[in-house]
């Protein structure tokens, strides 16, 4: 009798404390997000001259992950009206198939992130995010390293809110694609991380672009390749109202470039053109004289350079030297500019002649 009595107290005494336990692991898991959330914001605030922000955090425990709602971060000195970044929601999470290959790494995934750049006449009035350290915080909200990241429907904004008119040039529907980004013998055979790109130019150009890099060398060591494609000029009218004084009337613009660099030297080009480009608006009674002749001179350089056959306006600059030192090769961009025009018309598109070979040799040449 008195056995039956201690095992039935023992029980007793057990379910308590097992409801004690699950009790506190739900009290545990209930303020989990708000002491998350706190130090999220705690750390977002830390970094020098900006002030971050998030709204809500979520833990998804079976996932080893977290979502960060409403992300911002702004610049605290200056009137500057947007933030420096913001996105609708981050998802960190550990990468399991990784982990079952013996690498504790992470992936992020951006939902809808927007980046401003801003430029002013003063540094309060500019935002360049050049003078502040983000990979300090980075670390420790997420202190893995991370493999993979997606950007999902991104934005990327250069403006100018001082300028007349005020300025906005956008890149819109982004996309990226980030892998292998740790460099990992676990993970790669190639050893390489590769980053894929593709997104529009003022809701219409098409822009996509291709980064191979070694993550773990001492210096920069990548190959890139990047396309624009077919953005109506029209769109980009405030842009060059604001900096060059004429209004466009009609063209396209296409831009590509090849880069590649190996410990920091590297090489490659950028190739602007400008198709069936038109400055000059006679019909237009609002321009100042000053600026109908200015007009006029542009118009008038643009038909000289112009190749006939293609109406493209263009020239390949090719780009070489370190990467804290670049160099333009002026007179072979103005050769460029008048073999399109008056021998052969330069053909649009990336051309496959940098590779990083070939920088290593001019290195070691």
């Amino acid at each position: 009798m008195r056995n039956r009595f201690t095992a039935w107290m023992f029980a007793g005494r057990m379910r308590w404390i097992l409801l004690g336990v699950l009790m506190f692991i739900i009290a545990v898991r209930a303020s989990l997000p708000f002491i998350v959330k706190s130090y999220v914001n705690k750390t977002l605030d830390e970094i020098p001259g900006y002030k971050g922000h998030v709204d809500d955090i979520d833990i998804n425990l079976w996932r080893g992950a977290y979502e960060i709602e409403g992300l911002r971060l702004d610049k605290v000195d200056g009137d500057i009206p947007v933030p420096f970044f913001s996105a609708r929601k981050l998802d960190l999470s550990i990468e399991w198939g990784a982990l079952l290959n013996g690498a504790l790494v992470g992936e992020i995934e951006f939902e809808e992130p927007k980046l401003n750049f801003v430029h002013g006449p003063t540094a309060e009035e500019s935002q360049r995010g050049d003078n502040a350290d983000f990979i300090e915080p980075a670390k420790e909200l997420f202190p893995v390293k991370i493999n993979r990241f997606d950007v999902v429907n991104g934005e990327v904004h250069f403006r100018n809110f001082q300028s007349d008119p005020k300025v906005d040039i956008y890149i819109d529907s982004l996309f990226v694609h980030a892998t292998n980004l740790t460099n990992s013998e676990d993970l790669s055979e190639n050893l390489v991380a590769s980053i894929d790109g593709k997104g529009r130019i003022m809701g219409s150009g098409r822009l996509t672009g291709h980064l191979d890099l070694d993550p773990y060398a001492k210096l920069p060591t990548f190959n890139l390749d990047f396309q624009l494609e077919n953005v109506p000029l029209p769109k980009l009218n405030d842009f060059f109202k604001a900096y060059a004084s004429v209004d466009v009337e009609s063209g396209t613009f296409n831009v590509s470039g090849e880069m590649a660099a190996v410990d920091g030297e590297f090489t490659g080009y950028v190739k602007p053109l400008f198709h069936n480009m038109q400055v000059l608006d006679v019909e237009d009674d609002i321009k100042t004289p000053l600026r109908f002749v200015w007009e006029a001179v542009v118009e008038g350089v643009t038909s000289l350079f112009s190749n006939t056959s293609t109406d493209n306006l263009g020239t390949k600059v090719p780009l070489s030297g370190k990467l804290s030192d670049p160099r333009a090769d002026i007179l072979s961009t103005i050769g460029g500019l008048l073999k399109n025009a008056f021998i052969k018309a330069l053909q649009p598109g990336i051309e496959g002649t940098i590779t990083l070979e070939g920088v290593e040799q001019g290195a070691t040449g």
